[in-house]
């Protein structure tokens, strides 16, 4: 009598809704992930290392053409020619006219293993020119203003949207709208690690350099994608006893400099470190795309962003 209780037990958990949706999920996910392992084998079968290329005055249609709509990077020159931010921007002045603006950081991050995983751990608010002040010292990764603040929407700071230009074909040109620009700022030594981001990305460098690893969408599998959209290895010593399948990863290395705009296809991983103090701005609302952009909605194979980092 007690099995049959038991029985019945089982076989009602195993038609309820959360389980059967659980699994229905884990069998896409199966699924994704083994069509991911044969690209990445083919691919790695047929062509060399992934290379970025660098363009020049890239025409808006060759670019959604050959380098959106084919899931590739690129890096163009010349779309920032006419941005007043590139020269009014400096440290000093953004001290003088903001400083006293407080901003949200993640601080603490030297002191914190995979540190982008627990943003809201180490979110603090200080003033901005607390932040320039390190721009001074040796590089360091303890302190960054990442783009998730909206800063540019603030009151306090939306003034900076007049010295910014939504490069014309590529963008949208209204700017004001919610999740249509980021800034980021950082002293040298800024790490943001292993990532892939759930939509394209036009990645604009104001000034200071920096260097970017990129890896395919199709090279997820060996990826050690630990939580959400995020990597367990560190691109700075991948520990390839802990993490044997990043070996297998075709990670290609690009610098962007001042002026430099770095196009970062939905899916791509791709690592940040800055080379120099840096400013950074990103766009997401693109031009002859509906909805402005293309999401991968089921983008990660490892535990959902809703859970905790072990």
């Amino acid at each position: 009598m007690a099995s049959e209780v038991v029985w019945e037990t089982i076989r009602a958990a195993e038609a309820a809704p959360a389980v059967t949706r659980a699994r229905e999920f884990t069998g896409r996910l199966g699924l994704l992930e083994s069509l991911l392992k044969t690209r990445s084998v083919s691919r790695r079968q047929a062509l060399p290392a992934p290379r970025v290329e660098r363009r020049s005055r890239l025409a808006p249609a060759e670019f959604f053409r050959e380098y959106y709509r084919r899931n590739r990077p690129v890096v163009i020159e010349g779309l920032m020619e006419d941005w007043p931010a590139r020269t009014r921007w400096t440290p000093a002045w953004l001290a003088e006219h903001f400083g006293d603006e407080t901003v949200e950081v993640m601080a603490g991050r030297d002191a914190q293993e995979l540190p982008d995983l627990h943003a809201d751990r180490l979110r603090r608010d200080v003033p901005l020119r607390e932040l320039l002040a390190r721009f001074d010292g040796v590089p360091a990764n303890d302190m960054y203003l990442v783009a998730r603040n909206s800063l540019l929407l603030r009151d306090a700071f939306r003034p900076l949207l007049e010295d910014l230009r939504a490069p014309e074909g590529y963008i949208h040109p209204d700017l004001r709208e919610p999740d249509r620009v980021h800034l980021w700022l950082g002293p040298a030594g800024t790490l943001s690690n292993l990532h892939h981001d759930h939509l394209n990305v036009l990645f604009c460098q104001v000034w200071g350099r920096k260097q970017v690893w990129l890896a395919p969408s199709w090279e997820t599998p060996w990826m050690s994608n630990v939580r959400g959209f995020y990597s367990a290895v560190d691109v700075l010593a991948p520990d390839l006893e802990r993490f044997p399948d990043f070996a297998r990863v075709a990670l290609h290395t690009v610098e962007v400099g001042p002026g430099d705009t770095l196009f970062i296809p939905v899916g791509w991983w791709h690592a940040l470190r800055a080379l120099d103090p840096s400013l950074s701005v990103t766009f997401v609302s693109f031009e002859q795309t509906p909805g402005m952009n293309t999401c991968w909605r089921e983008g990660w194979l490892g535990a959902t962003p809703s859970e905790e980092h072990r």
